[in-house]
């Protein structure tokens, strides 16, 4: 078995020890005509550490990016050499209990960006969205009491986003149910953030990630729009 590796302090995710424990993911439930592929199956080309020197360890394990923090609990981000703006992101995630992950939209070198939150874990929401507030700080732009019930702790979980205007309408399905819908703001007569950047994925550090916690992305695949 071929297994690329990179190291890096990044932001905030870990996977699984045993590559051959990873459940085969099922039929895909949605219409991916016109999608392409951003992670190849084999190798972590196309992708990078957001910053130099981050946090975390990313390999890649049977198909799938594997996550999960590095020395002294470090964690990173993971990010597409490539910038979008409008698309809709469609993966499967796997994930063990417990640990602090999501998807990041159109992220920057400074952080700025909007998150779709894949926490599973005590109080953690799965498809809410969350990210930095234009005036300082950080938190949920729109909470998702309800994504952990969608959620399949066993398989990997369908997730689809689509991103699209500036502010943007952000919207999120899991297994096929739209669990989240969420309009942006204009702030001091500004949209919070740029119309375009990075797709992230995040290993978080610190105690959010269980010692051994992992998570594993396959089938990673985008559809641009207009």
């Amino acid at each position: 078995m071929k297994t690329a590796r990179l190291f890096a302090p990044i932001f905030a995710v870990v996977l699984l020890a045993n590559p051959a424990a990873l459940p085969a993911a099922e039929d895909q439930p949605y219409d991916l005509s016109g999608f392409v592929s951003i992670f190849d199956g084999q190798t972590l080309d196309g992708w990078r550490p957001l910053r130099p020197n981050a946090g975390g360890m990313w390999t890649v394990e049977d198909g799938s990016i594997v996550g999960g923090q590095g020395e002294s609990a470090g964690g990173g981000l993971l990010v597409t050499d490539r910038i979008y703006k409008n698309y809709e992101l469609y993966g499967e995630v796997y994930t063990t209990w417990p640990l602090d992950t999501g998807f990041f939209l159109r992220i920057l070198p400074d952080r700025r960006h909007y998150q779709i939150t894949i926490d599973y874990r005590p109080t953690g929401e799965i498809g809410a969205v969350y990210g930095p507030f234009p005036g300082g700080g950080g938190g949920y732009f729109q909470h998702c009491p309800l994504g952990l019930s969608h959620w399949n702790p066993h398989e990997y979980n369908k997730v689809l986003v689509r991103i699209e205007n500036n502010p943007p309408r952000i919207r999120v399905w899991v297994n096929g149910d739209k669990i989240n819908d969420y309009q942006d703001l204009y702030y001091d007569n500004q949209p919070a953030f740029p119309d375009s950047g990075h797709v992230g994925i995040q290993v978080h550090a610190g105690e959010s990630w269980g010692q051994g916690s992992k998570v594993a992305f396959k089938n990673l695949m985008i559809k641009e729009l207009k």
